[in-house]
Formats: structure tokens, C-alpha cells, sequence
């Protein structure tokens, strides 16, 4: 557990409630109750109000506002002054596609290097077109080893103390990546993601099945950042969009190529059991294509759902029992029932 670091802002979780003068705070998911000192909740409200503590109190101050970060009591923010930005590679698998690659490393500019790993496309020409004409640089794989593989060789020939991974299938907003890595500067944060949202979100005339996915992508966390965990109100996020310190990569032996659904989740709960902080940013947010018929939507979410076997195996404890909601799980049933 680390100190905010000096010069950043912090608010509270809009499920904290604070009482006697704010020396008692409740809240967080799992819940907590968390007990200050007069002059700890005096340095707390200076951070909050964003008037910072007074020297006497800075550290103490910092201190317990890393206490509330890794609790998922309070958030971060980033500080009012600039800081130099640390150079970032982005990372591409892709397996064929090759107009989805071409409008994601359209969306990514030349905002960073770029790494694509084409892991066994059936036209790789038709890849390296595409890379060459964006000035991506391009690792070849000889035979598909699923995303994970891809991931793993894509971080290899980096450089940089930081990759961001972006599946072929996402598009980005300029400006996504300083939203994310200035939390880096925490030296306990080891992966940062944004929120991943269906691509035309919120336009007129969707189908049922562009609305139902913008309502329940398997992809989107939802709006309420915090840190990621098993236990926690984020028990993943996905690597359809990730920012990682590539030395917890290394140091966590990369993603575990022998599963080809889940390996990321698999990656950030190893990271969490080791004692780093993984943050979901939700103010930034990329576009990831969705399926356009109801069978691949469908074939997609069982091939996820495979997942969970192996990651129960790995992970003992850390997957959620299932969670019914009545107006979902009527429908459900009258479904499989043919009403």
C-alpha cells in the first residue's frame, strides 16, 4: 500500500458516508469502517476540498489517502499541473480483420508506437498492407497461439516501461491514453483500463440487439470507477483495452497463452494476489465493434462463459456465485420455455 502521491486530488466513493465529524467513514464494497484522529480527518477534508493538507499533516494526509484508494473508499485525480508523460508502446493482436485494424490503428495515430502481432492470419499480405500503410511496426507469428500469445509477443518487443494493449476491433478517442497513464505515477498501480462501450452507443434507430448490447455488453464495467479485484465492486476488466506497467507483466509471467477466453481476468487477479492495484477508469472510454446478429452475440457470450472452469481451477474462491436479477431471469425463462 502506497502514499497518494504529492499534488493529487482525491474524492470520495459515492457509497462512503461519514459520521462524527468525519473521523468515522463507512462504505465500499466490501464494506469497511474506518476510524481517524481528529487531525487525520482534518488533513482528509483539506485533500478533498483540494486545498491539500497542511505540512504537518502532508504525510499523514497521503498516507491514509492510499489507505482509502486501495480500500475503493476514494478515488484518485490526477494533479493540476502537468507532469512529463512516460512513453507508452500500443500492442495489436489481430487474426485476420484486416478493415477492423486498419480503422483501429486509424483511431491511434501517432500518439504512441505501435507494435501489431499477427498471430497466424489465413492473408497475412493483407495484415502487413495495412501496417505499412499506417507505419506500424509488425511481429509475425507462424501459428495461432490466441490472444494471450499474441499479447505476450507484441510486450516482448517492446521497450517502453508501459504497454497498452488494443484488440483489432477497438477504435480510440484521441486523448484516451493520458487519461490512463497518469495513474502510473503511483508506484503501486500496475494495469489501468477505460471503459469499453459498442461502437454508435446512444444512436437513433438501433436494433434491439445494438441496444440490448449497449445495455449489457459483456465488455463494459459500467460507469463507477474503482480498483479491480475478485472481491470488489470491478472483479475484472477486460483486455480489449489495457494499460500495463511491463514489469508486473513480466514479473507475473504474462498471460497464461494455454487459455483462449479469460486470460485476462486470469492476468489481473494474479496481479491483485501479488499485492498490485489494478484501476478501472470509466471517464475514458474506447469503442469496441459488436456482433450485428443475435447468433454471434450469443456464441460469443458462451465462449466467454467457458472460461470459468479454468479460472475456478486457478483461482479457488474468487468467482462470484451467480447473481439473478428477477426481470432478466424471467425472460431468460420464458425464452428457453418458447414464450
Amino acid at each position: 500500500m502506497t502514499a497518494l502521491p504529492e499534488g493529487w486530488g482525491l474524492v470520495l466513493d459515492p457509497s462512503v458516508q461519514t459520521f462524527r465529524s468525519g473521523t468515522v467513514l463507512a462504505g465500499g464494497r466490501p464494506g469497511r469502517l474506518i476510524t481517524l484522529t481528529t487531525a487525520g480527518a482534518r488533513a482528509l477534508a483539506g485533500l478533498l476540498a483540494g486545498a491539500g493538507a497542511a505540512p504537518e499533516d502532508a504525510g499523514e494526509a497521503r498516507a491514509l489517502a492510499g489507505r482509502l484508494v486501495a480500500a475503493g473508499m476514494a478515488h484518485p485525480r490526477p494533479p493540476a499541473e502537468p507532469r512529463p508523460r512516460p512513453a507508452v508502446t500500443v500492442v495489436v493482436p489481430a487474426h485476420g480483420r484486416p478493415d477492423a485494424l486498419d480503422r483501429c490503428l486509424a483511431s491511434l495515430g501517432s500518439m504512441a508506437s505501435v507494435v501489431v502481432v499477427d498471430d497466424a492470419s489465413p492473408d497475412p499480405g493483407a495484415v502487413a498492407r495495412v501496417c505499412r500503410a499506417h507505419g506500424a511496426a509488425l511481429v509475425r507469428r507462424d501459428v495461432n497461439g490466441g490472444p494471450g500469445a499474441a499479447r505476450d509477443a507484441g510486450a516482448a518487443a517492446a521497450t517502453t516501461d508501459l504497454v497498452a494493449f488494443v484488440d483489432s476491433d477497438v477504435t480510440v478517442r484521441p486523448g484516451w491514453l493520458d487519461g490512463l497513464i497518469w495513474c502510473f505515477a503511483d508506484p503501486a498501480v500496475a494495469a489501468v483500463a477505460p471503459r469499453v462501450r459498442p461502437v454508435g452507443c446512444g444512436q437513433p434507430g438501433a436494433s434491439v440487439l445494438a441496444r440490448f448490447l449497449e445495455a449489457r455488453s459483456p465488455l463494459d464495467m459500467g460507469p463507477d470507477e474503482g480498483p479491480v479485484r475478485p472481491d470488489g465492486a470491478v472483479r475484472y476488466v477486460p483486455s480489449a483495452a489495457l494499460v500495463v506497467r511491463r514489469s508486473d507483466l513480466e514479473a507475473a509471467g504474462g498471460f497464461d497463452d494455454r487459455l483462449r477466453v479469460g486470460e485476462d481476468v486470469d492476468l489481473l487477479w494474479r496481479l491483485a494476489a501479488a499485492g498490485r492495484q489494478i484501476r478501472y477508469v470509466p471517464a475514458v472510454v474506447v469503442a469496441h465493434a459488436e456482433p450485428a446478429r443475435w447468433g454471434a452475440a450469443l456464441a460469443r457470450r458462451y465462449r466467454y462463459g467457458t472460461s470459468a472452469g479454468p479460472l475456478a481451477v486457478r483461482h479457488p474462491g474468487r468467482l462470484a456465485p451467480v447473481e439473478l436479477a428477477p426481470l432478466p431471469a424471467a425472460a431468460a425463462v420464458a425464452l428457453l420455455a418458447g414464450r
